[in-house]
């Protein structure tokens, strides 16, 4: 995959230097979904770049697609892609955004033939699972931090924690690139009070699975990721902080998962 990988990041920042370069020649073409969310040229061109390149690839070929632009049966093996997840922070020019694949040969989590990718085409940030990392030891911290939706925190969905004594909150776009964040260690937990596509949170969640990190859905820990939504309240912590963030949270958990 690496050989993909590169092709992508370079046909990519072609693409974005277009539209954000010192040298701009065009504005973005944007259109709104059904849902009201936004699409860009952007999003197709990585869809269909990642599409055709894993039909090609002799491992991926037999690989079921299922992309934001481009779904049909959620099967596996499956390639579970966002080509670019936050494309409102991504039409702002704001480097909260990312690139999220999940390749994934059974719906299991932890499976270690699953691979996942997180590329941020504004910073450069890249986390894949094929990349080293070192666990952290050190867990004497008196605050833990989180990243949470922008949406939902100006909506003021966490006005009611901002005082906690033990949690640090600041908003960040994207939950594909705040999941990056999470596994690369850039903060301790991840909390989204809204529904999120499989799309949205596959690759993120395959990466802190391999760091130790665990996925939440109202308080019920999930271990496939065999179903194309899920609904909020959803976590990402590791284990030695689960019962501080669950018990925060757990005002926010829903009763019946739909």
């Amino acid at each position: 995959m690496k050989k993909v990988q590169k092709e992508l990041i370079l046909q990519l920042t072609k693409k974005l230097s277009l539209f954000f370069g010192p040298k701009a020649l065009s504005s973005i073409e944007i259109k709104q979904k059904n849902d009201n969310s936004l699409v860009t040229e952007i999003d197709f061109f990585v869809s269909e770049f990642l599409k055709q390149k894993l039909s090609e690839h002799e491992e991926y070929a037999e690989y079921s697609f299922f992309s934001e632009e481009d779904f049909k049966a959620y099967t596996f093996p499956c390639a579970i892609l966002d080509p670019i997840d936050g494309t409102r922070e991504l039409v702002r020019g704001r480097p909260e955004c990312a690139v999220s694949l999940a390749l994934m040969k059974t719906p299991d989590i932890d499976d270690p033939s699953n691979f996942a990718w997180l590329y941020n085409p504004f910073s450069g940030f890249n986390i894949d699972t094929n990349i080293p990392f070192i666990q952290t030891t050190d867990k004497s911290i008196h605050k833990v931090f989180t990243f949470v939706s922008r949406s939902e925190f100006h909506n003021g969905r966490y006005d009611k924690y901002l005082n906690n004594p033990q949690i640090d909150i600041t908003p960040r776009g994207s939950i594909a690139f705040k999941l990056g964040l999470l596994a690369s260690g850039a903060c301790d937990f991840i909390v989204s009070l809204e529904s999120k596509n499989v799309w949205d949170i596959a690759a993120g969640t395959i990466l802190c699975s391999q760091r130790g990190i665990h996925f939440y859905e109202n308080g019920k820990r999930i271990t496939k990721l065999d179903r194309q939504t899920y609904n909020g309240a959803l976590i990402w912590v590791p284990e030695y902080l689960s019962k501080i963030v669950l018990d925060t949270f757990k005002s926010e958990f829903k009763s019946e998962i739909n």
